[in-house]
């Protein structure tokens, strides 16, 4: 795509996110350690459904999706499991929960962030091979074992996507894109505006609107961003030294914004020391992530007129993003980690010792919360 046909693209996008308020705030990231391995990281800002649940999906799961009249749609069985963060009811004609925050068990995972200004693709498939979006976790993470084979899958035109509009938000065009990485180290992203756009993404990151080139393009205004501090200058005469460490930082963003995160998030996955174990990589990860935690109102929405604002503005009149959940994953490893907002600590979760459930497996955020010991795969393991 031209630079100057994307750059009004994008100033449309710019306008409309502008427009609908903060009431969406995802951040997501990678990082590797000493010997190469990806270690990836989400946190969920949202005013509005959240998901409640985790969800485990043996091999052989039945998947149904629908068309956008409402017929049967492309229906498979899962070649892998899958683990991870699910909601219910997001349109009418849903067979399953939604994936919203998943890893299936070949060490790739599944990241869904909000986006504004969506346009559905056109259908120009038989319905046995039309998918909707919300059913693309599944489909994406049961199906294949890598982001290449994603990417293959997409091009080959293996499926007809379609955005459902969701009614628990405002009607819009299911308002989201997604972020994948493999543990080899692939990483795209995926979104849709007058057609899919699969991006190859370098940066390891993505936030909200604008479009991902908008923020790679972006990066190039801080290319002076370096983790070095220069702790004196001098000024004609006078020589100014800073009182202590930390004035690299200084240029970093300090906002919010999809923008802000965007870059501080880059810069926190670039710089972080990388580790020499896995268990040191998701201290490390841990860390990186708290830059981006929120309680609830450090940032509030007055409600506006058509906007997100107003769809789930809360009864105290405005709507507060806040760090509902945070997950880190060990991709090499298959460990899923969870802290939701009413934790102090992490439930961790290995997927490799679930492979002899048989059924679809749910457990509540609440009974994750109220567990005692930090791994917390027993309670899928229980219930077997």
């Amino acid at each position: 795509m031209k630079i100057k046909t994307l750059s009004g693209a994008l100033l449309s996008l710019v306008l409309l996110a502008s427009s609908v308020g903060n009431s969406v705030a995802c951040t997501v990231l990678a990082i590797r350690d000493a010997n190469g391995n990806v270690y990836q990281a989400r946190s969920n800002e949202f005013v509005g459904q959240q998901p409640d649940a985790l969800t485990y999906y043996p091999p052989g799961t039945r998947i149904e999706s629908v068309t956008p009249d409402g017929k049967q749609g492309k229906t498979f069985n899962t070649k892998y499991a899958i683990f991870g963060a699910t909601l219910k009811g997001m349109t009418p004609n849903a067979k399953q929960e939604t994936i919203h925050e998943a890893v299936n068990d070949q060490g790739m995972s599944l990241t869904t962030n909000a986006f504004m200004g969506n346009t559905s693709p056109n259908i120009t498939q038989p319905p046995e091979k039309v998918l909707s979006v919300m059913d693309f976790g599944t489909w994406a993470l049961g199906s294949f074992q890598n982001v290449e084979e994603v990417k293959k899958a997409l091009k080959n035109k293996e499926v007809d996507l379609w955005l459902p509009k969701i009614a628990s938000m405002g009607d819009f065009i299911a308002p989201l894109h997604f972020a994948l990485y493999d543990k080899k180290g692939g990483s795209i992203v995926i979104e849709f505006d007058n057609g899919i756009h699969i991006y190859d993404n370098p940066s390891y990151v993505m936030t909200n609107d604008p479009p991902l080139p908008w923020h790679l393009q972006n990066l190039n205004d801080y290319a002076d961003l370096t983790n070095i501090d220069k702790n004196k200058q001098q000024f004609n005469g006078f020589e100014a030294k800073a009182g202590s460490g930390g004035i690299a930082l200084r240029g970093l963003p300090s906002n919010q914004l999809s923008s802000g995160r965007f870059v501080k998030a880059a810069f926190y996955s670039n710089f972080a020391r990388k580790a020499k174990t896995p268990e040191q990589a998701i201290f490390t990860l841990g860390h990186v992530m708290n830059n981006f935690d929120r309680p609830l109102d450090i940032s509030v929405d007055e409600p506006v007129k058509g906007t997100f604002s107003t769809v789930f503005s809360m009864t105290a009149g405005v709507g507060s993003e806040s760090t509902f959940f945070t997950v880190l994953n060990d991709l090499s490893q298959n460990h899923f980690y969870i802290r939701t907002i009413n934790s102090l600590n992490f439930s961790k979760f290995d997927i490799k010792k679930m492979s002899g459930l048989k059924e679809i497996t749910v457990v509540k955020f609440q009974t994750i919360n109220d567990y005692k010991s930090l791994d917390a795969t027993g309670l899928f393991l229980k219930k077997s």
